[in-house]
């Protein structure tokens, strides 16, 4: 799907597997529990830079996602207030997409689902953890998300009556998220953690703006709106081992409940004109498996490598321009240097994606059947920068 998983130089560059090891500040984006091994105060500031192809192919009409750069920033601060009670605050995007097709206006099929689109996200995450013993630390967070939509569609299905128009919102929503680390004192060598994310329903205000035009066979015309997305919870665990002190191997998996997008619903706020579900989605609950290396070439520098496998939800039955990928292939490199005091980690990792063909159940030719719709030549590269400071 859209979600995100970079957060870090470091667990970008062991595929996310870093629920389970070694605590840093980021530790706060993918299993909190773990900032109770963190003393003093700490924090990291980091930038992750995505690029992305793929090919979208519509009645047998193709476009090409124009080459463009997204950037995700993130920061995060740890404060150890005693022995057992550690706090933090996280800010860090956890589902994003964005893309705009060549050339993909009046010519092309699929610029009635949609030619360009752009969803951020970012989410603010206070959070305590809390040390029970030895052995097992806990931590609650709650989750304020941020959220801007913008769609861009040119609708060519009644020759008599084209024309461009683009939906837009914005909306904050709160959620919250669960987690713990368990290290048994019997099998010293081994720790388990996990953690779960609750579903975010985000309400958007915003606007439809269809120019001159109007298109009553979509129920569209220019004016202020409103619309729902729901994105979904999550459960995730990682399984860690040490085989010597400088080396530490994860394997990890992530359900997410996708299911819950099943529509994005928008409605006129001057109740004008019945709501209107704009796109069903009606995508499927995935998993996603991640394995992780590092190993402490030094006590200053640190290699590190990660494989994920990321299952698509996304419906065959139901497929649009959106997000132009199916089932990926995660490979990932990197490298970490610190002192005492400071540290800096760089990642880099690229993405395989699989074919998947379909039909969209949104559009239909002049006799009422699906059209058929195929991505291609899906991949990406991802570059991830982390500073760190122990203060």
């Amino acid at each position: 799907g859209f979600a995100l998983y970079e957060y870090s130089g470091r667990s970008t560059a062991m595929g996310g597997a870093v629920m389970a090891n070694k605590a840093e500040a980021a530790s706060l984006a993918s299993n909190p529990a773990l900032i109770t091994d963190l003393e003093g105060t700490q924090a990291q500031v980091g930038l992750t830079v995505v690029t992305a192809d793929a090919k979208t192919t519509v009645l047998g009409n193709s476009r090409t996602l124009k080459h463009d750069v997204w950037y995700l920033p993130n920061f995060y601060v740890t404060q150890k207030w005693s022995d057992q009670v550690s706090v933090g605050l996280g800010g860090f995007s956890r589902y994003g997409l964005g893309g705009e097709y060549e050339n993909p206006v009046q010519t092309w099929p699929g610029s009635n689902l949609a030619y360009k689109v752009k969803l951020e996200t970012f989410s603010f995450t206070p959070t305590i953890a809390v040390k029970a013993n030895d052995e097992l630390s806990v931590a609650m967070g709650l989750e304020a998300m941020v959220i801007g939509f913008s769609q861009s569609s040119f609708y060519n299905a009644n020759p008599m009556n084209p024309g461009n128009y683009d939906i837009s919102g914005s909306g904050v929503s709160w959620g919250g998220n669960f987690s713990f680390i368990y290290r048994p004192e019997w099998a010293e060598k081994w720790s388990l953690g996990a953690m779960y994310r609750s579903k975010v329903k985000q309400n958007l205000n915003g606007r439809i703006d269809a120019g001159a035009n109007s298109f009553p066979e979509l129920n569209i015309h220019s004016g202020d709106a409103e619309g729902s997305i729901s994105l979904p919870d999550s459960i995730s665990a990682g399984l860690s081992f040490r085989p010597t002190e400088d080396w530490v191997l994860e394997a990890g998996i992530v359900g997410t409940f996708w299911s819950a997008y099943d529509q994005i619903l928008i409605q006129y706020t001057d109740n004008s004109s019945n709501p209107f579900i704009y796109n069903h989605k009606r995508y499927r609950d995935v998993y996603r498996l991640n394995f992780g290396t590092e190993y402490m070439l030094t006590p200053s520098w640190a290699l590190r490598a990660g494989y994920v496998y990321d299952q698509s939800p996304i419906n065959d039955t139901e497929m649009d321009t959106l997000v132009p990928v199916h089932d990926r292939h995660i490979a990932s490199v990197g490298v970490g240097y610190q002192t005492e005091t400071w540290s800096v980690d760089f990642a880099y990792a690229h993405i395989f994606s699989k074919d998947l063909s379909g039909i969209s159940g949104q559009m239909s030719d002049k006799m009422g059947v699906p059209v058929s719709v195929k991505y291609t030549d899906g991949k990406s590269d991802m570059f991830a920068l982390t500073f760190g400071y122990k203060f």
